[in-house]
């Protein structure tokens, strides 16, 4: 459904639930009482409104709030089309009731009780898929605080640190970095404050050691809407921002999207790629890499998902080769397959 104008999804699930669960009080009319529907668009949309994804219907729900006249055969056509996709989700485990929540179909599951309550089968079932980072789906992309990334992810001191700190001072304000839903916010052991924050796109990111937390699990949130204000709760030995963008569960370096540089996304799709302890991560169709100071052989295999013998193979590299800065280097070796919604 690409004709109808882009869904401020901060609301999206909010209008699926009113539109399901309020049709029936139109049962007395033809239409709302409103002039000036166009007939041919009527006729598209019901043609394929049975085809239609979560994410389409959602979109098309929000665009007709825009409209002068809905009629009741294309009300109903909708709600038919909305309990079909809630009678193919699975049920929620945690809460009764409402069960359309951002990115459903990935996850099956909505609980604002536990910070991370997925199991390793989740990720493992797949193989390769293309997250949509664009923003008809995700909403405009904001870096959670404008501040300097002063740990990276990876290993650290023996441990592993699955995101990325950003320096701030306390008080400072924290962003969403998508459209959303938050799912958990509260106290959790070492990350302090934390929220978490689900995305229409698959995405989860969490915003840990906050000084104070402006939301409630349940609330919807605009990229760029303020979550909380930084501080050094849990487990911190400074005032900064702990950032981490998950899929399935699986912690996924930030700095895979984004640029370090200018902050901003690399690209509007990207290309996950299940590897033995997670996901690479890399701009959808990018067939070469082009190599920055400092970079490792062995990093770059990783962030794509192949092996450093592969990597050499892709470029036909022999004897001791040294990378050199700006140089390219072939990496992708299949066509990705793109994930239904």
């Amino acid at each position: 459904m690409k004709t109808f104008l882009p869904a401020r999804v901060l609301h999206a699930a909010c209008i699926v639930f009113l539109f399901c669960f309020s049709f029936r009080t139109y049962a007395g009319g033809d239409s709302l009482a409103l002039p000036g529907f166009d007939d041919k668009r009527i006729r598209a949309i019901e043609e394929t409104i049975s085809e239609m994804s979560e994410p389409e219907l959602i979109l098309l729900i929000d665009s007709l709030f825009n409209e002068e006249n809905i009629p009741k055969p294309l009300i109903e056509k909708i709600q038919v089309q909305a309990e079909f996709i809630r009678s193919l989700q699975p049920k929620n485990k945690f809460d009764e009731g409402f069960s359309l929540y951002p990115a459903n179909r990935f996850y099956g599951v909505w609980d604002t009780r536990h910070i991370f309550p997925y199991s390793d089968s989740l990720y493992k079932a797949d193989t390769t898929v293309v997250l949509d980072l664009s923003e008809m789906v995700s909403g405009a992309f904001v870096f959670p605080f404008e501040g300097p990334v002063t740990s990276k992810f990876g290993w650290r001191d023996s441990a592993m640190h699955r995101g990325i700190d950003i320096d701030l001072a306390r008080g400072d304000t924290v962003k969403s970095a998508f459209d959303g839903m938050v799912r958990f916010a509260g106290k959790q052991g070492g990350y302090g404050n934390v929220i978490i924050v689900r995305h229409y796109n698959g995405l989860e990111t969490v915003y840990a050691h906050l000084w104070k937390i402006k939301v409630r699990p349940g609330d919807i949130v605009l990229g760029g809407q303020t979550l909380g204000l930084g501080g050094t709760t849990g487990h911190s030995t400074g005032t900064h921002l702990h950032f981490e963008m998950r899929f399935r569960g699986v912690a996924i370096n930030p700095m895979y999207f984004i640029d370090a540089k200018t902050n901003r996304l690399l690209a509007g799709h990207f290309e996950l790629k299940r590897t033995r302890n997670g996901y690479a991560a890399y701009p959808y169709e990018e067939e070469y890499y082009t190599v920055v100071k400092g970079d490792r052989i062995e990093e770059i295999a990783r962030r794509y998902g192949i092996t450093v013998r592969r990597l050499w193979a892709l470029n036909e590299m022999q004897g001791r080769y040294r990378l050199k800065s700006g140089e390219r280097l072939r990496v992708r070796e299949l066509p990705a397959q793109v994930a239904k919604f």
